[in-house]
C-alpha cells in the first residue's frame, strides 16, 4: 500500500512539471511575436524618416509641356486681350466671310510663361496652331513687353517640348524645330535654347526623330550640322 501511494505521488509530480514547462514555452512564443511586431513597426518608422528624396527639391525643375488647344476658351480674359494685342488674330472674325484670317480663340493659340520675374502680360510664349494665317506649320512665338508695347523676341518653326528652370528665373527651353525637306519628307530637331543678351539663343541639339543623342561626340557633331541647317532655313528667328 505504501508503495502504491509513493508511485501515485511521483506520477502527479511529473505531470505538474510537464504542465509548467508547456506554459513557459507558450509564453515564450507570445513574447517573440510581440517583439517581432515591435521591430517591424520601428523599421517602418525609420524607413519613412530616412526615405530618399523626401522633402528634397531638385536643383532644376523640368516641366514637360503638351499643347492642347482648348475648345472651351481661355481661362482668363487677359489671354484674349493679349492675343488681340499680338495682331495674330481677328477679333471681328466672321466665318461667313472669306478673309483668310483667324479668330482670337483658344482653339488656335496657347500661352505659357517663361520669365518668372515678370507678369505673363509682359513676357509669354505663344504656341500657334498649324494653318493659322495660312502658315502650314506650328510656331512658337516669344513675346516681351518693351516700353509698354509687345515685341516679338524670338520665333521657332515648331513647338514647345519642355521648360527648365534657371537660376536667373528665365526658363531654358527645349523646342522641337520642324524642317520641311520637300517631297513630303520632314525632319525634327530637338534643341536647347537659353536666354542671354535679351533673347533666346541656340545652345545645342539634344535629339531628332531617331531619338536622343546619347554621346557627347554625337551631340557635338549633330549640333553643328543642325545649327547650320536652322540658320540656312531660318527655322529659329
Amino acid at each position: 500500500m505504501i508503495l502504491r501511494y509513493i508511485f501515485f505521488g511521483v506520477f502527479v509530480l511529473l505531470f505538474a512539471c510537464q504542465s509548467d514547462e508547456k506554459v513557459i514555452e507558450d509564453s515564450s512564443v507570445l513574447d517573440d511575436k510581440k517583439e517581432i511586431k515591435t521591430n517591424s513597426d520601428q523599421k517602418t518608422k525609420t524607413d519613412v524618416q530616412t526615405s530618399p528624396d523626401k522633402g528634397i527639391k531638385p536643383e532644376r525643375d523640368t516641366i514637360t509641356e503638351e499643347t492642347l488647344f482648348s475648345s472651351q476658351g481661355f481661362s482668363d480674359k487677359k489671354y484674349y486681350e493679349l492675343l488681340i494685342e499680338t495682331r495674330l488674330c481677328n477679333p471681328d472674325y466672321d466665318p461667313k466671310s472669306n478673309s483668310n484670317t483667324t479668330p482670337c480663340s483658344a482653339k488656335f493659340f496657347e500661352f505659357f510663361p517663361y520669365n518668372h520675374k515678370r507678369d505673363i502680360e509682359d513676357a509669354f510664349l505663344l504656341q500657334v496652331k498649324a494653318g493659322v494665317n495660312n502658315f502650314p506649320y506650328r510656331r512658337l512665338l516669344i513675346f516681351v513687353r518693351e516700353n509698354g508695347r509687345l515685341v516679338l523676341m524670338n520665333g521657332i518653326i515648331g513647338y514647345l517640348v519642355k521648360r527648365v528652370s534657371s537660376p536667373n528665373e528665365i526658363d531654358d527651353l527645349i523646342v522641337a524645330v520642324f524642317d520641311d525637306l520637300g517631297n513630303d519628307k520632314f525632319d525634327r530637331y530637338d534643341v536647347l535654347l537659353r536666354y542671354t543678351d535679351g533673347k533666346y539663343h541656340f545652345v545645342e541639339a539634344v535629339g531628332d526623330l531617331q531619338g536622343t543623342f546619347k554621346t557627347e561626340k554625337l551631340k557635338k557633331a549633330a549640333s553643328k550640322a543642325i545649327l547650320k541647317r536652322i540658320k540656312e532655313k531660318e527655322l529659329i528667328f
